[in-house]
C-alpha cells in the first residue's frame, strides 16, 4: 500500500513539474510568475488566524463565546499538517475548546463528512490520530489563500501575478489552482516522513 502511494505521488509530483516547466517558458519575465508559498508561508498565515481566535477568546473571557469546534479542529489539524505533526485524538479534543465527548462527536461527523480521518499508530495501538483528507487540506488552502499571498506580500514587499490579475480570472484561478496543487503535492510528500 505505501508503495501505491509513493508512486501516485511521484506521478502527481511528474505532472506538477512539467506544468511549471510549461508555465516558466510561457512567461520568461519572472515578474508575471507568481511567487509560491511554502509550507511555512501557510502556516504563518494560520497561526495568524488560531492566535487571532486565542486573543478574542482571553479579551472576551470565554471561549464559549465564539464556541465553533468543528473550525478548531480543522484549523488545528490544518496546523498540524503544516508543521509535520501527527495530531492524537486527546490534542485535537483538547485543541477543539469543547468537552472531550463533544468534541469527539465532531471528529466523528467530519469524519463521515470525509474531511478528517482517524488512524492507529504502528507501533502503539493505544494511540489513535486525525488528520485532515486531502479534500479538507486543499479547502483549507482555499480558504487562507488570498491571505497568504497578502502576507507574502508583506513580508516579501513584492506583489504577485495572482494578486494583479484578481479573483474570477483565468490567469488567476488557474495560477491558483496549480499553487494549491503544488502546497498539496508538498505536504504529501512530509506525510510519508513524519517527524
Amino acid at each position: 500500500m505505501p508503495s501505491q502511494r509513493i508512486r501516485d505521488l511521484a506521478g502527481e509530483l511528474n505532472e506538477l513539474i512539467s506544468r511549471v516547466t510549461i508555465r516558466d517558458d510561457a512567461s520568461g519575465d519572472p515578474e508575471l510568475r507568481p511567487l509560491a508559498p511554502t509550507p511555512e508561508d501557510w502556516l504563518e498565515t494560520a497561526l495568524e488566524t488560531y492566535n487571532m481566535r486565542r486573543m478574542r477568546e482571553k479579551v472576551f473571557g470565554s471561549p464559549q463565546l465564539f464556541g465553533e469546534p468543528t473550525w478548531d479542529i480543522m484549523l488545528d489539524l490544518f496546523i498540524g499538517e503544516l508543521r509535520n505533526t501527527r495530531m492524537q485524538t486527546t490534542s485535537v479534543c483538547i485543541g477543539s475548546q469543547a468537552p472531550q465527548t463533544t468534541a469527539l462527536r465532531w471528529i466523528a461527523l467530519l469524519e463521515k463528512e470525509d474531511l478528517v480521518h482517524r488512524y492507529r499508530d504502528k507501533t502503539d495501538s493505544r494511540r489513535v490520530y486525525v488528520q485532515l483528507t486531502d479534500r479538507a487540506l486543499k479547502a483549507m488552502m482555499r480558504i487562507f489563500y488570498e491571505r497568504c499571498f497578502a502576507m507574502m506580500e508583506r513580508k516579501r514587499n513584492a506583489s504577485t501575478a495572482g494578486a494583479r490579475s484578481g479573483p474570477g480570472t483565468a490567469g488567476y484561478d488557474d495560477a491558483r489552482e496549480a499553487i494549491l496543487d503544488d502546497a498539496m503535492a508538498q505536504i504529501r510528500i512530509r506525510r510519508q516522513d513524519p517527524i
